[in-house]
């Protein structure tokens, strides 16, 4: 705490130290306590002379020590030692001279220390905070920065001691210096303590600098760009009628605009037409065409009217005697004679072969698909008889109908297909003979009836009819018009379905046609054969019995799960169909599947050309097709003709089985397999430890004796041989022990003949011993 002060006056007079006043008062007369006040500036301009002196008298510098002053301070405290801080807007200079002659305060509540001066020095220590920056009691009189957003305040003398915010419009930021900036034009700031202009958006402008905000494009302008400066007006053939636009609109159709700015397009009129948007001009119908109002184009006159000049709303028909031909005709001309035509303006001469005139045209014209004209000069053409028709235009005969096809009446134009189980045999068939039973004939246009062969049973079929479509494409767009590129078609379309469903498909080709009238149009009619794969887990390793006493429990529960699925198929399969076919019905109209078969096509090069999405569909035809065909018999079952002379596919018998297609008999299970069950494609082989004889329906676990086993009989001789063995050697050992070794008994016999002629000459035993001959010669 410093030394409390107390100041004795004369006069009552106030001045003003700071933001503290101080009263003069009489003599004796005990002040305000002035002690730690920050005192700063000049005493108040005193008028009175007298007084101003009085008051210089009565004060002490030295009364005012221990106060806290901000530099500079009042001239009558000059001659002390009073101490002072630079003040608002001041720093001290930053020299080693002057932080020796400065001395640092007590640090405040935020530990921040100021550097103390003598007052009467105040004038050459404390300088100006540098431009942009500025200091006060809470920079510890320090300069400094002012944040992003503001800059320095300055007092009425020009002492920058706070910071001020942007106003709207401008800003500040670390590179704009020592003032707010205006926001360049383009650009706005709407908020207090901007740092940084925002552009414009699009449909927004502003021009000038110091923008608070941007102005909408009037009607008629648009921007375009951000930051834009000005609007610029719509171009011919667009407009807008709303502000703040950033595009122009294009006038409709039938409506044109050529102006700028504007706010609204015009209607083309009558006669004239903008078939596109953005018209800056209407454009009149040509002669030889009429404006049509309610569909709003030009269409060209039809045969036997023309206009003969721009901007008509209908045509003009033709004088007798004269004649427009063709479409879009500007004049009428006169007719030739029946059966003939002018070529030229003044010759006339014959019709040629396929063409005709009636006496109502200039030119000859073309017969009609379904009719011809076989000389010159015909006054009309005639229609193809039945059987034969005419599918082009100028036809100078009929062709008759294929082998397999027929035509029903005069003037057709194409030939159909005989149906399913009919068949035509030569050309020019008026109706198609149907096959007599048993004999079929399986797809349309049929030549002759088949019977089933050996091993094939006759299958009635009822499949749905796809139609594929395909437009702007004839039939000779495709590369090769042969059966090949149908069947590539059609291989490519049954691998998109398969992709799609869970079922495997195969397509049959009906038919493939160009309807009447639409030669654009290809429609080729299959149809779907749904396959079902069979799987065969009876085959299967896994599925195979380990060992003999295992089974007959493993045939037992085959048997009762095959059984199971029987009687669950039974109840499902008419309701999986049908939701087969309706998932085939809806896979075939969506627009995801027929955009998929447009992209393969294009990936094999199947069209010539490139084939756009919209012009090709796909649709399922009413009624489904229906037709007999003859089957092989499947792998796992015979071919076998019942007492009624019906032909059937009987399963393989146990302990047999067929691999292949159309057997016409089952072969039996070879050694060492066995068929459980019946209708087996092949036999389970016997586990390890077990065999089977041919034709065995299971498998045995092998031992001694087992005569079923491999290598019974081999094993049954041995036995045999080495129980003979056995016999022999015994019946030599109780031979001997009954008998004696007879070799031992001859040499005993030997050896005492020997000693007895040795030692008598002759023998006692009355054993009589043949005579002894000579053996050798020594």
């Amino acid at each position: 705490m410093h030394r409390q002060t107390f100041l004795r006056a004369a006069f009552h007079q106030s001045f003003r130290y700071g933001e503290e006043k101080i009263r003069m008062t009489p003599t004796r007369t005990l002040l305000y306590d002035v002690s730690n006040n920050f005192l700063s500036g000049d005493l108040p301009v005193i008028s009175n002379q007298s007084a101003l002196q009085r008051l210089h008298r009565l004060v002490k510098p030295t009364d005012f020590a221990g106060n806290a002053f901000l530099c500079p301070i009042p001239a009558a405290l000059l001659p002390s030692n009073l101490t002072c801080v630079c003040g608002d807007g001041y720093t001290i200079k930053s020299t080693e001279s002057t932080m020796k002659a400065a001395k640092v305060g007590n640090a405040d509540e935020n530990g921040m220390r100021k550097q103390i001066i003598l007052a009467r020095e105040a004038d050459d220590l404390c300088v100006l905070c540098p431009e942009g920056s500025y200091s006060n009691t809470t920079t510890n009189q320090k300069c400094g920065q002012c944040p992003a957003g503001s800059t320095p305040g300055y007092t009425l003398n020009r002492r920058p001691d706070h910071c001020e915010f942007c106003l709207p419009g401008t800003f500040a930021n670390d590179s704009t210096g020592s003032s707010c900036t205006p926001c360049n034009p383009g650009t706005y700031a709407d908020v207090v303590g901007a740092t940084s202009c925002n552009s414009c958006t699009p449909g927004h402008f502003a021009t000038g600098q110091g923008s608070t905000n941007c102005t909408l494009c009037a009607v008629g302008t648009f921007s375009d760009r951000i930051g834009s400066i000005t609007c610029t007006s719509c171009p011919p053939g667009t407009y807008v009628n709303a502000e703040g636009e950033a595009e122009c609109l294009m006038c409709p159709k039938d409506e044109y605009q050529d102006e700028i700015g504007s706010v609204e397009c015009k209607r083309c009129p009558v006669g004239h037409i903008a078939p596109q948007q953005g018209y800056v001009k209407c454009t009149p119908c040509s002669p030889g065409s009429f404006y049509d109002a309610k569909i709003k184009i030009c269409l060209w006159c039809c045969p036997g009217t023309f206009s003969a000049v721009a901007a008509q709303t209908e045509c003009g028909k033709c004088e007798n005697g004269t004649v427009a031909e063709g479409f879009g005709e500007v004049e009428c001309l006169s007719v030739a004679a029946p059966g003939s035509e002018y070529k030229t303006l003044a010759i006339a001469t014959k019709c040629e072969p396929g063409t005709f005139n009636n006496g109502l045209w200039r030119t000859c014209q073309s017969c009609s698909p379904g009719t011809f004209a076989s000389t010159t000069g015909s006054l009309g053409c005639s229609p193809c008889a039945k059987g034969s028709f005419a599918s082009n235009k100028g036809s100078v005969s009929c062709e008759k109908a294929p082998p397999g096809w027929f035509v029903e009446f005069e003037g057709a134009t194409r030939a159909e297909p005989c149906p399913p189980n009919h068949f035509a045999g030569v050309n020019g068939q008026i109706t198609c003979t149907p096959c007599q039973s048993p004999s079929f004939s399986f797809l349309p246009g049929g030549v002759e009836c088949s019977f089933a062969k050996p091993g094939e049973v006759y299958e009635y079929v009822e499949w749905p009819r796809l139609a594929l479509n395909v437009v702007g494409f004839k039939l000779q767009n495709l590369p090769d018009t042969t059966n090949d590129s149908i069947d590539a078609l059609t291989e490519v379309w049954a691998y998109m379905l398969t992709s799609y469903l869970d079922s495997t498909y195969r397509l049959h080709v009906l038919q493939v046609k160009q309807p009447s009238g639409l030669s654009q149009l290809t429609q080729i009619l299959v149809a779907a054969e749904m396959i079902i794969v069979k799987t065969h887990e009876e085959n299967k390793p896994e599925k195979r019995a380990r060992d003999a006493f295992h089974q007959a429990t493993e045939t037992a529960k085959s048997a009762l799960e095959d059984l199971l699925d029987e009687l669950d198929g039974s109840i499902s399969d008419q309701g999986k169909d049908e939701s087969e076919t309706d998932q085939l019905a809806d896979l075939v109209q969506s627009n995801s599947f027929r955009d998929a078969m447009v992209r393969q096509f294009r990936r094999v090069n199947l069209f010539d050309g490139a084939l756009p999405f919209s012009m090709m569909n796909m649709s399922m035809v009413e009624p489904p097709f229906n037709s007999t065909r003859a089957v092989a018999c499947a792998p796992g079952t015979f071919f076998s003709v019942t007492s009624g002379m019906e032909r059937v596919c009987l399963p393989c018998r146990v302990g047999s089985y067929s691999s292949i297609s159309g057997a016409l008999k089952c072969e039996l299970c070879p050694h060492g397999t066995f068929a459980a069950k019946e209708g087996l494609e092949m036999c389970n082989t016997c586990p390890l430890g077990a065999d089977a004889t041919a034709g065995a329906s299971s498998c045995v676990e092998c031992s001694w004796f087992t005569y079923e086993c491999e290598g019974f009989w081999g094993d049954l001789i041995a036995a045999v041989c080495l129980g003979a063995a056995l016999l022999r050697k015994v019946y030599y050992k109780i031979r001997k022990l009954c008998v004696g070794d007879q070799a031992a008994q001859e040499q005993d016999a030997s050896v005492a003949l020997m000693i007895a002629i040795r030692t008598h000459g002759r023998t006692f035993d009355r054993v009589w011993y043949a005579p002894m001959v000579r053996i050798s010669f020594g």
